[in-house]
């Protein structure tokens, strides 16, 4: 397995290689993208002359993916033939191009928009790790439907009901250890900033 710098208690949830990063209208290939439970890695290679390059880890913080309400600021676009997963963090927005960097596909930036979301909220049983066999057969049948939709003026109608976030529930409980409030979501491990002690929301 190749080094990701993981933290303790860090591990991989999904990783992608057919990915590409949109920087000023071009799509840059990147060699993977790697999802843990606590970042998003964006690796490349950088060429450094000829017979040189060198690998380069970028280490996003998922908490850093979520607004002050604990909901992750995720969407997915499009842009011409190109789907774009777009993740806004507390410094910058990237947005990745997956399965082709000609044509992006749509299954595979929707299944990874979603799998970021549940990471960044800590469920991770909620993650599809799909394979790209599946994001085929998926933009296929996307394909199918925006055409059938284009005929009869149905399009997207059924994906935007299928695609409705669940916002997480914020909750505010006492503290089991010292009775002092506590808020988070629901179903969320948390540690009392007064007295250190792990409990669930």
């Amino acid at each position: 397995m190749k080094s990701y710098n993981l933290d303790q208690g860090e591990y991989v949830v999904l990783q992608c290689s057919d990915v590409g990063l949109m920087n000023d209208g071009s799509v840059d290939p990147l060699e993977e993208v790697v999802l843990t439970n606590k970042h998003l890695i964006l690796v490349a290679n950088v060429f450094e002359g000829v017979f040189r390059s060198s690998r380069y880890l970028k280490r996003l913080p998922l908490e850093q993916a979520l607004d002050d309400m604990g909901v992750p600021r995720t969407a997915v676009t499009k842009v011409r033939d190109n789907y774009l997963l777009n993740v806004a963090f507390e410094d910058e927005t990237i947005s990745l191009c997956f399965s082709g960097l000609s044509g992006g596909s749509a299954t595979a930036a929707r299944r990874w928009e979603r799998a970021i979301a549940n990471a960044a909220v800590g469920d991770l049983d909620g993650i599809d790790a799909g394979s790209e066999l599946g994001d085929t057969v998926g933009d296929l049948l996307e394909e199918t439907k925006g055409a059938v939709g284009a005929l009869f003026g149905t399009a997207g109608q059924s994906r935007k009901k299928a695609e409705q976030y669940q916002r997480p529930i914020s909750v505010t409980k006492r503290c089991v250890g010292c009775h002092a409030p506590i808020v988070g979501r629901k179903g969320a491990v948390v540690t009392c900033s007064y007295c250190d002690t792990k409990q669930t929301l």
